[in-house]
């Protein structure tokens, strides 16, 4: 399905969108006292003002120090992670009932040389059958969502072993062809080209980048809501200040 062809620039392939949308996606793992991953989400790294950051969305994160990016599978030492640290997350508040909420986006600068792989792995022989660096994205903050473009998103949910073909796949939900429905709630909302499979299969695809089909990225998934058949975007947009602070533009 994969061909992982991508050309950096507008009126991309279908083709070339579908494999946008993957590697774009960055597989987050959360983890106990023992190194053990308990859990899963999703996130999309960018490049903005010569810093690298993570963005994810904050429900699954919050600011906890044991998040990592699953970076590779390395033959004889097991799965290379990066480990995030504690995480930026933002607050509002009603100047007229002073109540704060939470704003469900969370994001943190990482090295530079943080990369990444897709990779499709043979259990048998512990080798590597395909490896392909994932993206890091540069993201337009004035693009926002219309109906006249697709919008679409991945996410790698758990990891299912073939003994048969001998081979490790990870799991994953890949939606395409979702239509833009306008603002709710200060999200994005997106109408599924399908029926609402169920929230369980979505586990793990939280903060994954949703992606036009020109390839920008203009939210990352937050939630669905199946008797409506929409998945819900934070937009991108909205907290492009949050960011410039972080990376020193407004100080």
């Amino acid at each position: 399905m994969y061909r992982f062809s991508i050309r950096d620039e507008r009126y991309m392939t279908r083709e070339e969108w579908i494999d946008k949308i993957v590697l774009s996606s960055i597989p987050l793992r959360q983890i106990n006292d023992r190194g053990m991953p308990i859990n899963s989400a999703s996130g999309c790294i960018i490049s903005y003002c010569n810093k690298k950051l993570l963005l994810t969305v904050q429900h699954v994160t919050g600011n906890m120090g044991n998040w990592v990016i699953e970076i590779k599978y390395v033959p004889g030492h097991g799965t290379k992670g990066f480990r995030l640290g504690g995480m930026m997350f933002l607050k509002e508040c009603n100047l007229t009932t002073e109540i704060w909420r939470d704003i469900d986006f969370s994001y943190v600068i990482i090295p530079d040389n943080i990369q990444p792989y897709f990779q499709e792995i043979s259990p048998a022989e512990r080798r590597i059958i395909t490896e392909i660096p994932r993206l890091t994205n540069t993201v337009d903050f004035n693009v926002i969502p219309n109906d006249n473009y697709r919008y679409g998103f991945y996410g790698q949910t758990r990891i299912l072993r073939d003994d048969l073909q001998q081979r490790v796949f990870a799991h994953h939900s890949t939606e395409l062809d979702m239509q833009y429905l306008g603002i709710a709630d200060d999200m994005y909302k997106f109408r599924l080209n399908r029926e609402h499979p169920g929230h369980i299969y979505y586990q793990g695809c939280s903060g994954a980048p949703i992606i036009d089909s020109d390839g920008n990225v203009v939210a990352l998934v937050v939630q669905g809501d199946s008797s409506e058949n929409v998945i819900y975007g934070i937009a991108l947009k909205r907290y492009k200040i949050a960011i410039d602070i972080e990376c020193g533009i407004i100080k």
